[in-house]
């Protein structure tokens, strides 16, 4: 059997769901203030899913209007972070499927990601030929001291469980700020992650 088309197969679905069930629609609620928020989950139940609704909402809610005047400022910027580059860019491609196309190009030029090794630091995202490419930010040419509205940490338990892990990201957190994090609370038991703090704890218990 080919495994690549049973990745591609599934790859297909995860990018065709759109409706929250109630229970995700309730902690997506939740994930909707202006506080930071830890939305810890078991495997399965969709947090990444959440996220990506809580992202949708950012760039179309008071504070991220897709009219794109704040982005050009970096003022409603978002980073994304993930421990992998196709998890970052799968995050991405599910955006772009729902924002309409006239829109997408401000969508993108208000998303940074960042993926292992971090070092390398946040890589912008762009559209070529229905392909979606990471960018190296260009140093001096008007991406130094990006300031990011929203921080979104998938995988968190990984991430902040390496001390220079969460050095790096945490230096990319401004003081206008807003963290999401997303952690696997099974992944997280017994280990000695240290989170930021105060942060509100959102539980999705369904899977």
């Amino acid at each position: 059997a080919d495994a690549t088309q049973f990745a591609e197969e599934l790859e297909r679905q995860v990018l065709s769901l759109l409706t929250l069930t109630a229970h995700q629609q309730e902690k997506l609620g939740e994930c909707l203030i202006d506080e930071d928020v830890h939305l810890r989950a078991p495997a399965g139940s969709g947090k990444t899913f959440v996220a990506l609704h809580r992202l949708l909402s950012f760039r179309r809610g008071p504070g991220g209007s897709q009219d794109g005047g704040a982005a050009a400022e970096g003022g409603d910027m978002v980073l994304y972070v993930a421990r992998n580059k196709s998890l970052a860019l799968f995050a991405v491609s599910w955006l772009v499927k729902r924002t309409p196309h006239p829109e997408r190009r401000r969508l993108l030029g208000a998303l940074h990601v960042l993926y292992e090794p971090f070092d390398q630091g946040p890589q912008r995202v762009q559209l070529r030929k229905n392909v979606i490419v990471p960018v190296p930010l260009q140093r001096g040419g008007g991406d130094d001291g990006c300031s990011y509205a929203l921080v979104v940490v998938d995988e968190a338990h990984h991430v902040y469980s390496s001390p220079q892990a969460r050095e790096t990201v945490e230096g990319f957190v401004g003081a206008h700020s807003r963290r999401m994090l997303l952690s696997d609370v099974s992944q997280s038991l017994g280990c000695n992650v240290r989170y930021p703090a105060p942060m509100r704890d959102v539980l999705l218990s369904e899977v």
